[in-house]
């Protein structure tokens, strides 16, 4: 239980550094940030969008204990990285490999905290062992 929830912060955190850093990103280097945007045939007002929802989806996951909307916020985040990664191999500019890096660490944090939420309602359900 302590090591599941160990691997969870940490790749917890190496996930929240990606998203805050391609936030940062977004609007340190606007303008290469927003022709990218167009080349993908996207609109540019979409960065602002997707970095406030990338701010509300990681605030989600690391203070609400909602299991409803926890799940939405990880939905999002894999809906955001592997169309972003299709967008890129489509129009092949570049392989989108940040985005498949992301959507592992995605992945490995969202069955860390099944596995930690199933332990926990376990523990709840038939009483708390003496050794904990």
């Amino acid at each position: 239980m302590i090591s599941q929830k160990k691997i969870y912060y940490i790749v917890l955190g190496l996930f929240t550094t990606a998203v805050l850093g391609s936030i940062l990103n977004s609007f340190i280097n606007y303008e290469a940030v927003s022709l990218t945007f167009l080349k993908l045939g996207y609109p540019i007002y979409l960065i602002q969008l997707l970095g406030l929802f990338q701010i509300i989806g990681l605030s989600l996951i690391w203070f609400n204990k909602s299991h409803w909307s926890l799940e939405w916020a990880f939905a999002g985040f894999f809906m955001n990285y592997s169309l972003g990664a299709i967008s890129h191999l489509v129009i092949k500019d570049g392989n989108g490999a940040s985005a498949v890096i992301c959507i592992i660490l995605l992945f490995v944090t969202y069955i860390q905290s099944k596995k930690i939420r199933e332990s926990n309602n376990q523990i709840s359900q038939f009483g708390k062992p003496k050794y904990l």
